[in-house]
């Protein structure tokens, strides 16, 4: 299988069109205003030492010793990319972590999305957990820029969303006997859905029910984000 992964910085205050600039700066190898320059030696020098344990039998190419995985590095002065065959995904997780010491997020074309903000929704009664839910975003996803908002579903349902950044939302649900706390991403053209749930009862005391309901969101959330990682190569 092959996948390619690709790694640019912003210049400060400008978020263009991400797909746009991949096909420019990283495919076509365009030089764009948009972009900073990077340290490529350094970079170079970051993954070769991470990659130490791989042989290289070319420039920009390794491979492992044992095994069939291998990528390809290609740079330009302001972007780097990395053309990975059947390598495993904890190793192509290695290239996030590398490149965020630089100020450079992850782009997935395969996804169609950037590892850099995530728009928070927190709807209706899951408004009033605003706070908790960004706390333990920051937590779990802490290099992802955090822009939240609280709304009614009937705002949130009609309002276009035309996102170029990851989507988490949380929505609270009172039925007669379950009440339901769902938390929802959406990063590029894959999703995940994690609700928590507790009988409605146990809500009736106002200052317990507050309680537990912050920490089914706060479940919903850890197991949004555990699949969010498991499905994505951003370390």
């Amino acid at each position: 299988m092959s996948i390619d992964l690709n790694f640019w910085k912003y210049r400060n205050g400008k978020y263009p069109d991400n797909a746009a600039v991949y096909r420019n700066a990283c495919c076509n190898n365009c030089v764009t205003e948009d972009l900073e320059l990077l340290p490529i030696e350094d970079i170079l020098k970051e993954t070769a030492a991470a990659f130490a344990g791989w042989d290289s039998p070319a420039p920009y190419f390794y491979e492992q010793r044992e095994g069939q995985g291998s990528f390809q590095i290609t740079t330009t002065p302001q972007t780097v990319r990395f053309d990975c065959n059947s390598m495993d995904a904890a190793d192509m997780k290695r290239f996030s972590a590398i490149l965020s010491r630089f100020g450079c997020p992850l782009y997935d074309p395969q996804l169609g999305v950037r590892f850099d903000r995530i728009a928070v929704f927190l709807i209706d009664e899951a408004g009033e957990y605003r706070a908790q839910a960004e706390q333990e975003l920051s937590r779990l996803l802490p290099r992802l820029e955090i822009v939240s908002q609280t709304m009614r579903w009937e705002d949130y349902v009609s309002t276009p969303k035309t996102l170029s950044c990851i989507e988490y939302n949380a929505l609270i649900h009172r039925a007669k006997t379950q009440t339901k706390v769902t938390s929802f991403m959406k990063f590029g053209s894959a999703w995940t859905n994690r609700p928590c749930q507790c009988k409605t009862a146990q809500l009736e005391d106002a200052e317990r029910g507050r309680q537990l309901l912050g920490e089914l969101l706060q479940k919903s959330i850890q197991r949004v984000v555990k699949d969010f990682l498991e499905r994505t190569y951003y370390e």
